[in-house]
């Protein structure tokens, strides 16, 4: 497995983008099959992969951006110290790729947010996603971070950190030009009006007007 790792990585670092695609395909089968060997090596496979994720040929962008989503789903909560790496490259091709190739990425996304700590995603989301001056991964972020949201419910968000920071992200994509995104921000408005301490951010963080 340690040797078959090497040749995939290899096949990587070359210019030939049908052995590139080779190598993304081997790592997958090595992430099922020998899960162990790739943990030992997590970042520098992730940032290998990852980097073909914006390669110009779409053909390999698309592998990449597959190869990424399976291993989030074979290495789930492992692929944690990831998350930050990955994330924003997933998001910058959710606009700045051909359509099929935004799709993969959207797809992939959903992947992490359904494997990884959900903590760990929606602090990913919220600095590279919710911010984004592009239309696109607003949108898809937002969408994910209503996902996320009802997976932890309400009660267990008030406890964390974050939830001052919520609030305000919530209340920042209700009013959001975009009518897809300002539903899933209203969404989150819903949700977080329920619970008292929400409410009160909320009130703190948005004007009467616009709540």
């Amino acid at each position: 497995p340690q040797q078959s790792l090497q040749e995939a990585l290899s096949m990587l670092g070359s210019d030939d983008w049908e052995l590139k695609k080779k190598g993304l395909f081997n790592i997958t089968r090595l992430a099922e099959s020998h899960a162990a060997v790739l943990l030992c090596r997590l970042r520098e496979i992730c940032l290998a992969v990852t980097s073909e994720v914006t390669n110009l040929r779409s053909k390999v962008s698309y592998s990449a951006i597959v190869t990424v989503g399976e291993l989030f789903a074979i290495l789930k909560k492992d692929m944690d110290s990831q998350v930050d790496e990955v994330a924003p490259v997933l998001l910058q091709m959710v606009w700045n790729s051909p359509e099929f190739v935004q799709k993969a990425a959207s797809q992939s996304l959903g992947i992490m947010v359904e494997n990884v700590t959900p903590a760990r995603a929606m602090t990913a989301l919220m600095d590279k996603g919710v911010k984004s001056r592009y239309v696109q991964v607003r949108k898809c972020a937002a969408e994910l971070l209503l996902s996320l949201m009802e997976k932890m419910g309400v009660t267990k968000l008030a406890g964390t950190p974050r939830a001052e920071r919520l609030a305000h992200v919530a209340g920042t994509l209700a009013q959001d030009c975009h009518k897809d995104t300002r539903h899933y921000g209203q969404e989150m408005v819903k949700m977080l009006l329920s619970h008292q301490k929400f409410k009160m951010l909320l009130e703190q963080s948005l004007s009467t007007h616009d709540l």
